[in-house]
Order: C-alpha cells, then structure tokens, then sequence
C-alpha cells in the first residue's frame, strides 16, 4: 500500500509498505487512527503531547476538516487508505 507521511516541516513523502511500517516511518510510540471520511485514514502518534512533539499543520488542518475542535496533531503522520 502508498502510504503518505506529512512531516511537521511540512514536507510530504510517499512509501510502499504495510501498516506495520507506520511506527517507523513516523517514529511513533502508540499509534491512534483519525478516519478522514473520504476513505483514508490518518495515523498518529497517540503519546504526542506526551513526547513534546511539535504542531504538525498539514495534519491539523485535515483533523479539523472532520472533526470540530481546536485539537491539534503532533508530530509526523501517515495517511493510508482504509482498510
């Protein structure tokens, strides 16, 4: 599968790999699922805040374009179809 990371520099690269590459791609701990409803998923590290990651724009904006909050994403993701 492509799976898309979105850097919190804001640089995006694409990958071929399975979801058990995401922790390592985005150097996560506990992974977390945002489903952004248009059939992809967003994979996060759930100890971000934790961890003192840093605001991950590209991320939030795609969060809060599904959910309504003022959350913010921390860290890298992956983007992934839905399985």
């Amino acid at each position: 599968m492509k799976i898309q990371i979105l850097r919190t520099d804001g640089s995006e690269e694409i990958h071929e790999g399975t979801q058990a590459d995401i922790d390592g791609l985005i150097g996560a701990d506990m992974l977390d699922f945002v489903n952004l409803r248009d059939g992809r998923m967003m994979a996060v590290d759930d100890i971000g805040y934790k961890k003192g990651l840093p605001v991950n724009e590209m991320a939030t904006e795609l969060y809060h374009a599904v959910r309504e909050t003022d959350h913010e994403i921390l860290g890298d993701v992956a983007i992934i179809p839905k399985s």
